[in-house]
Order: structure tokens, then sequence, then C-alpha cells
């Protein structure tokens, strides 16, 4: 879905609160295509607070309600009633990516949605806490560290100790993998670890191997 740019953006009467209208508009747009739209919502609400009717800013609103609709439709069993039986069906398979590198999370996202997965960014820790607490992913993928706050390993322990999430599948993105952090890692239980720079076939394949993993352990 194509939304309009800053250039859309109705004229205002002061030049210096247009042009910081179209940097929100702006930074919205690249939210939306890191999948963050916990943080795009809350740039947006910046937009509208500076220019109430924003035309560009309504446009970006219909588009985040409608991915969030539609991601929430995956994280969340349905049921439906067949010759009077409720049944569960299957989960979409929904992927929450992890990083603070906002290029890598752009192209993991593109990657997921290319291969048919829905996808949530979240660019630190307590990103990833507030998705997670209306999403739950089929799989998780979170770089090691973060520059500020928690570190991959901290998010790693919450999700393991929380309710339905402790059995998720959890990759781990690094620019280096050393020998202690593979051990560390796998003693903890990490399901696998991706070095970057990230090839595209790699990822898939780790996750498609990952998720097969955990369908034979439930099944």
């Amino acid at each position: 879905m194509q939304w309009s740019t800053a250039s859309d953006t109705v004229s205002v009467d002061n030049p210096y609160r247009r042009a910081k209208v179209e940097h929100y508009v702006e930074r919205v747009e690249e939210l939306v295509r890191m999948a963050r739209y916990s943080a795009a919502k809350k740039a947006l609400s910046t937009v509208f607070m500076l220019e109430p009717n924003s035309k560009a800013g309504s446009t970006l609103q219909k588009h985040i309600d409608s991915a969030l609709a539609e991601l929430l439709s995956m994280a969340t069993p349905s049921f439906t009633t067949t010759n009077g039986r409720t049944r569960q069906l299957r989960r979409g398979e929904l992927v929450l990516v992890v990083d603070q590198d906002e290029r890598i999370l752009t192209s993991l996202t593109d990657t997921l949605c290319k291969y048919g997965f829905g996808a949530i960014g979240a660019g630190s820790f307590d990103e990833a806490v507030e998705a997670l607490s209306k999403f739950k992913p089929g799989l998780i993928i979170s770089e090691v560290n973060f520059e500020n706050g928690p570190v991959g390993y901290d998010l790693y322990l919450w999700v393991r100790h929380n309710g339905e999430l402790s059995s998720t599948p959890f990759l781990y993105l690094s620019t280096r993998v050393t020998r202690e952090m593979l051990i560390a890692g796998k003693r903890m239980g990490v399901d696998e670890f991706i070095v970057k720079p990230i090839d595209e076939e790699v990822v898939m394949a780790s996750i498609l191997n990952c998720l097969a993993r955990r369908k034979r352990h439930v099944a």
C-alpha cells in the first residue's frame, strides 16, 4: 500500500511549522517501513498536534491501523464452527525483529514480507516488550547487544519467563559470534545465531528450520 509523502501535506502559514510537519511525516514513513508501528503512532501524534487536518497524516493513520489489524489477526488464533463444532484455526506466522540498526530492521521486515510472513519491528528492549504485550509472534529475532538499556540476553530471559511466550523460538543477530557467546547462548536455550551482515537466504533458512523444529516438538 502506498501512502502520501511529506510533500502532500497541506500548506501551513508558518514555514518552520510546515518543515516540522514534513519532517515528522517522513519519520513516520520510515518507522512504518521498519514495521515499528508503536513508534510510528507516537510520531504521528506529533504530526496531528502540529497540523490536525494533515492529509498525509490521515493516510498514514489508515495504513497503520490496517497493518495492525492484519497482524493482530495473525497473532491471535481465531475460531470457526463447522458442523456444530468449534475448532481453532492455524495461527499465521508472525515474526518480531529487534535491532537498533534501522537499515537492518527495514531489510529484515522487507524480507519477511517478501516470503509471506507478518513482521513487527522494534528498536530497543522496551519497544520489544511493548510489542510483546500486544502480539504473540511465532518467532523472535533480536540482536545481542543494544547501545543503551538491557541487552539481548535480557530480552531472551524476559521472554522465557513470560507465560505463553516462553517456548517462542529465539534467534540472535550479531556482527561477531564468539565461542563464549555461542556456548552461553546454547546453554540458555537460544535456537540459533545469525551473523551480520544479513544474508537473506541464510535468515530465511534459519527461520524455517526453527519453526519446523518447534512444530515437530509440539506435535
